[in-house]
């Protein structure tokens, strides 16, 4: 799932971190009793960074140097290590891009040389994916830090009609990844602030994670399984 693709992928190359990073407008107001089992694992999914890495995959679908196609159109300065992505067609296999994208200082991009000492900057404007009917979008910001020493995420995203806010802040050093003065939001229904550490273990992610709203979810990663538990009630999704 998406905490494990993050985990593996980040702490591998963590660097040094400093603290207290971060902030957040999201307010506790959501009520996980009055939504479903899917609602709250998709918040789960925000609250462990996945919405803005499935982002930037989003995003990097377009890096085809060998046969790219026409749509969206792309435009790479590689000396100021920036790309544009922008939409308004439909592809050869008929999926649709809508808005834009820009990027700065991508990691794996191309050819582009990457800046080890600054951050990695994706800002989406109302970029949407539509395909087989399916339509994804995201708006908003995904900075990830030099060597991933931290990971800003103010993010809105779209997928089978759910929107979701994702306002997270990691701090990372080679132990693992601290979530701090976070919170994400079931758009039009409310919000949850976000806390807790993510890490792995040889190739297992491991973590513990807080979502709290009127109510709270806790949040137990295990070997790369992730279960969670409304307090004070029987509703959990747990692992095999």
């Amino acid at each position: 799932m998406g905490a494990r693709a993050f985990a593996l992928q980040a702490i591998a190359v963590l660097g040094a971190c400093g603290g207290g990073g971060g902030s957040t407008d999201v307010k506790p107001t959501l009520s996980f009793a009055d939504r479903t089992d899917v609602e709250i694992s998709r918040l789960v999914s925000a609250a462990a960074g996945s919405e803005g890495f499935q982002a930037e995959g989003q995003i990097f679908r377009f890096d085809d140097p060998i046969d790219p196609d026409p749509c969206p159109n792309v435009i790479e300065d590689a000396s100021a290590k920036h790309v544009t992505v922008s939409g308004g067609c439909t592809m050869a296999d008929g999926t649709v891009v809508e808005g834009s994208a820009e990027l700065s200082n991508p990691a794996g991009w191309g050819n582009f040389e990457y800046d080890f000492r600054s951050d990695s900057v994706y800002s989406f404007s109302q970029l949407a994916i539509v395909s087989s009917g399916f339509r994804t979008s995201y708006d908003g910001t995904v900075d990830i830090g030099p060597s991933y020493q931290h990971l800003d995420m103010n993010l809105t995203s779209e997928l089978l009609g759910v929107v979701v806010l994702t306002d997270v802040y990691m701090e990372c050093s080679g132990s693992g990844c601290e979530i701090m003065n976070s919170g994400v939001e079931l758009v039009g229904f409310g919000g949850a602030l976000v806390s807790g550490k993510i890490g792995v273990t040889g190739q297992a992610t491991e973590g513990n994670l807080t979502l709290r709203g009127v109510d709270t979810v806790k949040v137990t990663i295990t070997s790369n399984c992730v279960a969670w538990r409304l307090e004070g009630t029987d509703r959990a999704h747990t692992c095999p």
